[in-house]
């Protein structure tokens, strides 16, 4: 699972925006002013210098079909995405449902001819709970039997789970990140789905797998990795390498990322390629069906993912098209038990034979007025494995997110996402079978600052 911000820090050098600067937050902690209209207002910021906090919090109420009960530590609280064998339903609180709530930490220096150094620093939160999200430990919890949901995601309890970067920039060059940074195609799936990647409302909001990560969640965003981008005037493109980590642990893989884009006028395309070599992940497809696997899985995955978008008046058109291919790894003598801090009690396991996934989605919104904007969408997923792999199963996913703004900083919205699923995968841990159908409903409020 997965999410990526609806408020990035750009590269370029930051315009005023809603985030207070880390100058005002902290003067209304001291209550040095009482007017709530100070956040938002930066009040000290240099010529050349700005450091700035901002966050998003959302929490909702929902209801799942099927669903164990929700989780503490996970990102979104329940799993509206992955195949459930629950007879019982969800109906309370949840954490997410539009936006993974987050708080983060941001600065950029300007110097010389318009060039500057900038850093990011983002950590993921669960609003009900209060903790930071960790959907690792989500799965860990359910080792000994299957009780609550949860998911596999890149966001595992790290301190800066969503971000940590340091990187520079020059109006010529293009801009360089170092760190842990955020995959291309995860930007890109925020930017051309239909439902902006909400998390609980659209498949590619919720799974990384199919998102971001091209084939594993846990690469959607990218450790000990360098990332370029640049423009030609309506051309973007970049590239992206993740070095090899510890070989006993998550970040063991390596691999790279390009990435293409042309915008013009209202239309825009872009396509992102990924090959990534001995990546970590946790199964997860039937982890709401039975107890989830003691150990993690490495493999060769890549991928592309192709969209456009269309804007005309007040309507949005959107479509993407996804091919992701997952093999056996490059080096099958590796060993991984630690997985975001946590030791797995069993070693890591081979993927084998050749596992296929092939995505489209077709949708838009259309705003109304100012304030009222109602986005639509339809997604088919199709894991046409091959005999030996035993996973083969068909989704179909239809969405709604109807969002009414307060203010620039505050909105209500109510989601909707029904899955529908068929094939042989949903018998595959026979006489526990999944479900065919569930469906997931909400309304939530947002804060931006």
């Amino acid at each position: 699972m997965w999410d990526t911000s609806r408020c990035e820090f750009s590269p370029a050098w930051p315009a005023r925006r809603r985030g207070a600067s880390l100058v005002a937050v902290v003067a209304v902690l001291a209550g040095v002013l009482a007017a709530p209209a100070a956040w938002g207002v930066n009040l000290v910021e240099h010529e050349d210098a700005q450091l700035e906090l901002y966050g998003i919090l959302d929490v909702g109420l929902g209801y799942l079909e099927h669903s164990y009960s929700g989780s503490d530590v996970l990102a979104s609280t329940v799993n509206s995405y992955n195949l459930n064998s629950s007879p019982h339903s969800f109906t309370g609180l949840y954490s997410g449902g539009a936006s993974m709530s987050r708080v983060g930490l941001r600065g950029a220096f300007r110097f010389g001819s318009g060039q500057q150094v900038f850093f990011r620093l983002e950590s993921a939160i669960n609003v009900t709970t209060g903790v930071l999200s960790n959907n690792g430990q989500a799965i860990y919890n359910n080792l000994g039997g299957l009780h609550s949901a949860n998911s596999a995601s890149a966001i595992n309890g790290q301190l800066f789970a969503r971000a940590a970067y340091l990187g520079v920039s020059d109006p010529t060059w293009g801009s360089l990140e170092l760190g842990r940074t955020t995959n291309f195609s995860l930007d890109q799936t925020a930017q051309y789905d239909p439902l902006q990647a909400a998390l609980l409302y659209s498949p590619v909001g919720y799974s990384g797998g199919i998102g971001g990560g091209l084939g594993a969640t846990e690469n959607s965003r990218l450790d000990e990795s360098v990332r370029y981008e640049n423009h030609a005037g309506p051309v973007r493109f970049g590239a992206q390498y993740k070095l090899a980590g510890d070989k006993g642990a998550q970040s063991a893989g390596y691999g790279w990322v390009g990435m293409l884009a042309f915008t013009q006028g209202g239309f825009s395309i872009e396509g992102t390629y990924s090959e990534m070599t001995n990546s970590v992940t946790w199964p997860v497809q039937y982890s709401n069906v039975v107890k989830p696997d003691p150990n993690v899985q490495l493999e060769n995955t890549k991928g592309y993912m192709v969209t456009a978008m269309y804007t005309a008046g007040k309507a949005t058109a959107k479509a993407g098209w996804e091919d992701i291919t997952v093999s056996a790894p490059s080096n099958p003598n590796l060993t991984v038990r630690w997985y975001y801090g946590l030791l797995l009690p069993k070693p890591s396991v081979n993927a084998s034979g050749e596992q296929f996934l092939d995505l489209y989605w077709v949708g838009g919104d259309y705003r109304f007025t100012r304030q009222f904007n109602v986005e639509v969408a339809f997604y088919n997923i199709d894991t046409y494995n091959r005999p030996e792999v035993g996973k083969a199963y068909w989704a179909q996913a239809y969405s709604l997110l109807a969002d009414y703004q307060f203010t620039p900083g505050f909105d209500t919205y109510l989601g909707i996402m029904v899955m529908e699923y068929s094939g042989a995968g949903l018998d595959k841990h026979a006489p526990v079978n999944a479900y065919s159908s569930n469906g997931m409903y909400g309304i939530g409020v947002r804060y931006h600052f």
